[in-house]
């Protein structure tokens, strides 16, 4: 239940972030900006989400895997680091006057840095799914697990609204 309602907005993060790429790549930079706001906007949602809801259950329980709270809350803290260096990447790009070349040799570059990010956010949603949410889900109950799905689900369907709003 939590895997699946959390792999799916993992889904959808990337969904996001290819949204970014793809506009990156036809040099539509507004539109990369956008797609990349949205991006940052949900990802900062989503990790607000498993700070609120999951990491005070997961500290209370015993965990079989091997990875404590600590690590994800490093990881958010990295997301969050190279998040915001593309986004610094995509402005100072934006304000640069370069041949159709170096723009596209720049537009590689900037993708080619991106994977940092991509890399980090794949070994995190990884790590979540088949360590920190199988714990959970093997050790709590029934009822709270329902809760605390219903609690999540409206909650990123307001993320999820506000983004398609804005488009």
């Amino acid at each position: 239940m939590l895997i699946a309602l959390i792999h799916q907005q993992h889904l959808d993060l990337r969904e996001l972030f290819a949204r970014h790429q793809e506009a990156l790549l036809q040099g539509a930079f507004d539109e990369a900006q956008r797609w990349l706001s949205h991006y940052m906007d949900c990802q900062r949602s989503h990790i607000q989400i498993e700070e609120q809801y999951l990491f005070p259950l997961f500290e209370k329980i015993e965990r079989a895997s091997r990875w404590d709270v600590s690590l994800y809350k490093q990881e958010h803290e990295k997301l969050e680091k190279f998040m915001q260096e593309t986004k610094q990447d995509l402005e100072w790009l934006m304000q640069q006057d370069l041949s159709d070349s170096d723009r596209r040799r720049n537009i590689i570059a900037l993708i080619d840095k991106q994977k940092t990010l991509k890399g980090l956010n794949e070994h995190h949603e990884d790590r979540e799914e088949t360590a920190m949410l199988k714990d959970l889900e093997q050790q709590l109950d029934e009822k709270a697990l329902k809760f605390l799905a219903s609690d999540i689900k409206f909650t990123w369907a307001e993320v999820k609204a506000a983004v398609a709003h804005a488009e």
